[in-house]
């Protein structure tokens, strides 16, 4: 036990250090549960995405048609605004999303590799809340198109 004031003063400045480095690695832990959990979610909504780009290929092959996808979409992921990006290159397609308000200058965070070669184009931001998936077929290549639903089709 302390003896003198001077003792006291080292034993409080001690706990009060203590004090702040638990508090911060407790703040930094929670920061990262909620950045784990937002990035899940993300990927939870590129999922449902691919779901229905595999369900619009299964009618476009089968029938032979032209349609128009639409579904609601969270308008943010935790506090956070999102994007997605459906996009090909020669070899493969993808759908891809990260947080921002703009594809262009955020980088990606999740990607999902679509199962076969389409021509795949379009952005949605989740300031909007509904999505929109153009399908059709130009020669024996599938076409998609990922927008948004503009207010004035409504």
């Amino acid at each position: 036990m302390p003896s003198n004031s001077i003792d006291y003063l080292h034993s409080l400045l001690a706990l009060s250090i203590i004090g702040i480095i638990l508090t911060a690695s407790i703040n930094s832990y929670c920061g990262l549960l909620k950045r784990s959990s937002e990035i899940k979610e993300l990927k939870n909504v590129l999922e449902r995405i691919e779901s229905k780009v595999a369900y619009a290929l299964l009618l476009l092959t089968e029938n032979n048609a032209t349609l128009t996808l639409k579904f609601q979409m969270p308008s943010r992921i935790g506090n956070q605004y999102y994007w997605i990006r459906i996009a090909n290159d020669s070899s493969s397609a993808w759908i891809e999303g990260g947080f921002g308000i703009n594809s262009r200058t955020e980088g990606w965070e999740c990607r999902i590799y679509l199962p076969r070669k389409i021509s795949a184009s379009g952005t949605f931001e989740s300031r909007y809340s509904i999505a929109q998936l153009n399908c059709s077929i130009k020669g024996d290549v599938p076409q998609i198109v990922l927008g948004r639903k503009d207010d004035a089709e409504a």
